[in-house]
């Protein structure tokens, strides 16, 4: 197998995951290229019916779209990219399907550090850990200015009740929550009975804190905006650790300015590694920069994880153009 696979590295790669793949194929490392000058690379290592059988490994970090896909196919042997990322919305699916090439993620690998991010921030937001702190690094000792709640009996939202989204459940269960949950998915009611599955408008009036673990879509793009933020609680506190583009950012930013919202926590955000810098204004609100799933832990499961799938892709004799889950 080895002298007939070629991995090409464009983003980084747990070693763990590294030393799998070379105990199996030829890696080759093409860290901190820009997309043109990868295909460049690849161009010159797998040039197009070569006697190779190629993957490219990237992260959500690096957006693969239509014309890379289109001129890979084209120009390079690669028949398979893998992003070590949960989701899939950082390459065109639709594009590579249509250029022969597969495509797989690593789901659920960063799963548990992602839950338990998320309930970080919930108590952070429910018990006003940053402004304190910060307060207290500049001298300040003072508690009358803080408002903090419980979470027992406190309704929790969860919009996509998925890998993620479920261990969130199971934790928050834990502190004596009321679970509700929306999700496109109807044999999750089953699969969770302690959470109440009711209407996207319902799970936004309802929530003392919502949170978000849907991909990102068609489906899920601005799921909330203006208009469902005005469904929310006032004084709800929102949290999204999924993708930025799940938040119409201008939104927030005026729900954060009205008062609209008690606390909001963004890992996320619609241009990353950019960030609309307006939301550095609200001291109410949490940014961390894409941090959740990211973990010592979680890391090298996902590498690994990474790896084991593409050995076992080039393990078999017949392939599809699909997805990979």
């Amino acid at each position: 197998m080895k002298n007939n696979v070629n991995i090409y590295l464009a983003d980084e790669l747990h070693p763990g995951g590294i030393d799998l793949l070379k105990k199996n194929f030829n890696v080759f490392s093409l860290l901190s290229l820009t997309n043109p000058s990868l295909l460049k690379q690849l161009r010159d290592l797998s040039p197009k019916n070569c006697l190779t059988n190629d993957a490219l490994i990237v992260r959500s970090v690096r957006t693969i779209n239509r014309d890379f896909l289109e001129k890979a196919a084209k120009s390079t042997n690669i028949n398979l990219i893998c992003t070590v990322s949960a989701g899939f919305d950082n390459i065109d699916t639709i594009a590579a399907a249509e250029c022969g090439i597969d495509v797989m993620n690593v789901a659920g690998a960063n799963s548990t550090s992602a839950a338990e991010f998320t309930i970080g921030l919930i108590l952070a937001a429910a018990k006003n850990l940053v402004p304190a702190n910060n307060e207290m690094h500049r001298g300040t000792f003072d508690y009358s200015k803080y408002s903090n709640t419980e979470l027992s009996g406190k309704t929790l939202g969860i919009i996509g009740v998925g890998r993620i989204g479920s261990k969130v459940a199971k934790l928050a269960k834990a502190f004596g929550m009321n679970i509700l949950g929306n999700d496109i998915n109807p044999k999750l009611k089953n699969k969770y009975p302690f959470v109440k599955f009711v209407s996207l408008d319902k799970i936004l009036s309802l929530s003392d804190i919502l949170t978000l673990h849907t991909p990102l879509d068609d489906s899920t793009h601005y799921i909330i905006n203006k208009r469902n933020i005005a469904l929310m609680k006032k004084e709800a506190i929102l949290i999204n650790t999924s993708r930025g583009g799940v938040i119409e950012e201008a939104a927030l930013i005026s729900s954060m300015k009205s008062n609209k919202l008690r606390y909001a926590c963004v890992d996320v955000f619609e241009n990353e590694p950019g960030f609309n810098k307006k939301l550095l204004k609200y001291k109410d609100l949490i940014i961390t920069p894409h941090l959740a799933g990211k973990t010592a832990e979680s890391k090298l499961r996902m590498g690994t994880e990474a790896a084991k799938k593409v050995i076992e892709y080039f393990s078999k004799t017949r392939r599809s153009h699909k997805l990979i889950d």
